[in-house]
Parts: C-alpha cells; structure tokens; sequence
C-alpha cells in the first residue's frame, strides 16, 4: 500500500513503486495496481462523475454524511473505496476529533485536505495492515467491485471496534418504477441487464446490494437495518426535490452508460463497438424519457460490532 499523504500512519507501510501502472484502452485510463479487477476508469471523468454521485447522495440524504447511529463522536474512521475522496474529507471537517483513513486503487484523491485525513492507495481485497481498530468502517458504490464479498465483509468486522459500525451506501444497478411506466422490452433495460450478466461472467456480481443486510449479519453484525430512498433517473417526479435530483442523476448516469458498456460488453462479451455504441445510444433515449418514471433504489445498510 501507498500513503498518498503526510500524515502519521505508523501501522502503514509506503511503497512508491506501481501505483501509477495505468492501462489505456477504449480511449480512457484504468488502474492496474496490486492485480486490481476494477473495470470502470479512473481518469478525470470518472472522477468528475464520482464527485457527482456524492452530491446527489447528499440531496438524496438530506445532507446526512453518517446514519449510523454513533453513541460518542468517532475517533477512527475508515473510507474504503474512497474514490476522489469527497465523503472523507467532509466527514473530517464535521469530525475534526476523527482520525480519517480513505482507501481506494487510484492516486486521484487532493493534495489539500483536512489535517486529520489521509489516504492510502491498496487493494482492500488484499490483507489488510491496520493494527488499530475503528469506529466506523464506510464504504459506499462498491457494488461490482468486489469479487468476495464474504472476505471483504470479514476484514471489515475485525478491523471494528467492539461497539463499533459499518455502514454502506449501494444502489441497485437494475432501474423500476412503481407505476409500470419502465418496461423490461426498452433499450436500457437490455443494457442493464447485459451489463450485469457480464459481471456475473467474471465473479464480480452487481447484485450485491440488495444482499448487503443479510451479508452483514453473516458477517457478525448485529442491530443490522437498511434504509431504502428512491433515485429517479431523470426529471420525472413532480415533488421538486426529487426532479431536481433527477436531473442531476440524468447527468451523471449518462456519463455512466459508456464505460459501464465498454467494460462488459466490449471488453467481456467482445461485442463490436459499434454494435455497443448502438445501443448506448438507444439507452439514453431511454434515460430521457419522462413518461418512464424509472427509479434505482439506493440502500443504506448500517450493522454494529458486538461489545463481545
């Protein structure tokens, strides 16, 4: 693992070497550090798209960074899979008592952050290295990129603090409405569907969220709950609130389409690129639409580590 800032993390150990081994393919750049799995990219609009899905959890959240139900201010928090690290460096400005570790594949975190955040670059489906323990353990838009998630979730429960928590923010990949609007035959459906297959191919399942509540009480947590908000994928809701949302989730998940495809179809399921590109295109149309009020359901899913 790689410490990508200066702070004090004795318990880590810094190698410098690999860590921008990127790929290029498909026109975007990939991480391939520590044999990473991981099949969307990490150049400057993924990133841009992740920041993204931050704010739009936080309207969704009503600006709520933990639900977790905390009994004293956390003093260790772990970001796993942190992305350009948004969450921990918001968490570390309303917890300036925690000590905040993110952790993802990729170097593309700031430079200027909150003295008690760092960030470390490491494949957290590798043996973990912290001798300490944490209070909260949060991970949120993993789904896909783990291949066990029986060890991923063991790992996370010992490296908790008796009384302690995790907490995940997963949304399902398959869109739905309430109403019947979004029909199975329409082109996003399809592509959904396929992607999801495709992961299914390769062991790294996009099912994974709904499954979470019953993971963690495999796992060892108790008090296990799961709270479920609705994320419309365009303008469709008359509450203003949620077309707002939906506006912005229409941005970034059309962004989404093509690397999700590229990913799986092209790369997995060696579909011709224009024979993708065909049907990305009907998939945004699809995602426009208004008369589809189409939804993907995110879940919070929080547990607690028992005192013994």
């Amino acid at each position: 693992m790689y410490i990508r800032t200066t702070g004090s993390l004795s318990e880590l150990t810094s190698l410098s070497s690999s860590v921008t081994d990127y790929v290029y393919k498909n026109g975007r750049r990939y991480s391939a550090y520590r044999d990473a799995k991981y099949f969307l990219p990490n150049d400057q609009g993924e990133s841009d798209r992740s920041d993204l899905i931050h704010h739009i959890y936080g309207l969704l959240l009503g600006g709520r960074l933990i639900l977790s139900p905390l009994k004293s201010p956390p003093k260790r928090i772990l970001d796993v899979g942190c992305g350009t690290g948004l969450w921990a460096i918001d968490v570390a400005d309303q917890n300036p008592q925690a000590e905040v570790i993110g952790v993802d594949l990729s170097p593309v975190q700031p430079s200027w952050v909150p003295p008690n955040v760092n960030f470390v670059v490491d494949n957290v489906e590798k043996d973990w290295a912290y001798r300490e323990g944490f209070d909260l353990v949060h991970f949120a838009n993993l789904n896909a990129c783990i291949g066990d998630w029986k060890k991923f979730l063991g790992q996370c429960f010992d490296n908790i603090k008796p009384g302690g928590y995790i907490e995940a923010k997963e949304a399902d990949t398959t869109s739905t409405s309430d109403d019947g609007s979004y029909p199975a035959t329409c082109a996003l459906y399809k592509l959904q569907e396929t992607i999801r297959s495709a992961m299914d191919s390769l062991g790294m399942t996009m099912r994974a969220p709904a499954q979470l509540k019953q993971w963690f009480a495999e796992a060892g947590f108790v008090d296990v709950e799961e709270q479920t908000f609705k994320l419309p994928f365009n303008a469709w809701p008359r509450d203003p609130e949620l077309k707002d949302i939906g506006r912005l989730q229409l941005v970034q998940y059309l962004e989404a389409l093509a690397p999700y495809a590229l990913g799986t179809l092209v790369d997995v399921l060696k579909w011709e690129r224009s024979e993708m590109d065909a049907l990305v295109e009907q998939a945004k149309m699809d995602l426009r639409n208004t008369r589809f009020h189409g939804y993907n359901t995110l879940r919070v899913v929080v547990g607690r580590k028992p005192l013994a």
